[in-house]
């Protein structure tokens, strides 16, 4: 008599039930011992079919051989009460009528994947069901990283070939996504750290949820460290270069030039520049409800504004979203001839930091005017907190990292206090 256990779905990542193949005589019967096991946990490589030597397969393999050694016995007795040939029927209703041979059992819940529980997340924290540390619901904008944060894991577990639970989680898991972030995908450490404090948002509510260990939680140890991001601005003579362009390869070409020298001249994030509305202006300013924060902001209308204002009587046309006006300003960026400078980025990839040439127009981006309209503000001498007032940031260590000269420009800075201090004399 050969008795081999198979499990049922051997080719799919779930919990599944056991089943025995008994094979006497020229028959073969199935019986189940009424065992289940996730298909990670069982060996079928190398002519192997078992589950995995370990402390936590232990109960299943005992109980195993224990199904085992009753067939073999009730197989036996029937030998003897029957003379010899025992029929397949009639063997596997004895097999059903007898007791099974463990303890009663206890059904666990199927725990929940980490992917599946991410999805979760993303989907309560659009509803509602799930608010932030203030107890506000997030914006679609902060509900974007956990996205792309997803995308990422679920490409780790490709790579590894497996899909975790909740409860596989452990350091050595985290390790091993930190290690493929960095080392497989060569992503920045700012990149990186993004994707890692998400992950870790994602997990403390797992326990909120309490389908995680607080003291699990408490346990892991991420480096979540940042570095601060080398970024270009563009100067007053480099917007002015933009200012003077006549001809584009299209309409949008020409608004999207249009909405940046807005932004470059107002300071404004492009969540907010790019929905301007008559009714935001009065009086020669614009007030506008920042939409990151929900603060309210007033910012006076540069001449350049002012003449953008008038080219659309009606009204600015809609604007694009985001991603494809970086593109189209990239498109116009590139030709200018003071934006072919190159931009050397410091920046660490694969725990080494590297510099990374870029010419400027490359970098370009919408929230480059931001930084821009900050940073030639701070050169012409304008109080910082004046600016602040008018970039709605509530920080001044927030707000300085706005702040995008080199070296070279802030001895230049200097030297013209100085001078002006001289002939004041």
């Amino acid at each position: 008599m050969k008795i081999k256990f198979y499990p049922r779905k051997p080719n799919k990542k779930v919990v599944t039930a056991i089943y025995a193949s008994i094979c006497y005589n020229n028959n073969r019967i199935i019986a189940f011992p009424g065992e289940s096991v996730h298909t990670d946990d069982w060996n079928n490589k190398n002519g192997k079919n078992e589950p995995k030597s370990s402390a936590k397969n232990a109960p299943l393999i005992g109980n195993l051989f224990k199904a085992e050694k009753l067939y073999r016995e009730i197989y036996e007795d029937l030998q003897i009460k029957l003379g010899g040939t025992v029929p397949p029927e009639i063997f596997k209703k004895a097999i059903a009528d007898k007791k099974k041979p463990q303890q009663v059992k206890v059904d666990k819940p199927v725990p929940i994947g980490i992917a599946d529980f991410f999805n979760k997340t993303i989907a309560d924290t659009k509803s509602g069901k799930r608010l932030s540390d203030t107890g506000l619901r997030l914006k679609p904008d902060s509900i974007k990283p956990y996205n792309s944060t997803l995308a990422s894991y679920k490409a780790f577990e490709k790579e590894m070939r497996k899909v975790y639970d909740m409860n596989s989680l452990n350091q050595k898991l985290l390790d091993d996504y930190d290690k493929y972030l960095t080392q497989e995908k060569k992503l920045a450490l700012n990149t990186k750290s993004k994707y890692l404090k998400t992950f870790m948002l994602m997990l403390r509510y797992g326990v909120e949820k309490k389908v995680l260990d607080k003291k699990l939680l408490a346990d892991i140890k991420l480096c979540l460290r940042g570095e601060r991001s080398d970024s270009i601005y563009l100067n007053d003579s480099e917007i002015d270069d933009l200012l003077k362009i006549k001809t584009f390869k299209s309409p949008t070409h020409e608004l999207v030039r249009d909405y940046a020298l807005i932004g470059f001249k107002t300071g404004l994030r492009f969540s907010d520049f790019s929905r301007i509305k008559p009714e935001h202006i009065n009086n020669g300013m614009i007030q506008i409800t920042q939409k990151k924060v929900m603060e309210r902001v007033t910012v006076p209308i540069h001449p350049i504004v002012a003449d953008i204002f008038k080219k659309y009587p009606k009204g600015l046309p809609k604007c694009i979203s985001n991603q494809h006006f970086n593109e189209y300003l990239k498109e116009i960026c590139e030709p200018v001839p003071s934006l072919q400078k190159v931009f050397e980025k410091k920046i660490t990839r694969e725990n080494e930091v590297v510099i990374e040439k870029f010419k400027k127009w490359q970098l370009v981006q919408s929230h480059t005017c931001r930084r821009s309209f900050a940073t030639n503000e701070y050169r012409r001498g304008t109080p910082v907190i004046t600016i602040m007032a008018i970039t709605g940031h509530k920080s001044e260590k927030t707000f300085l990292n706005y702040i995008k000269m080199d070296g070279a420009e802030h001895a230049e800075l200097m030297q013209q206090g100085w001078n002006k201090i001289e002939n004041n004399k």
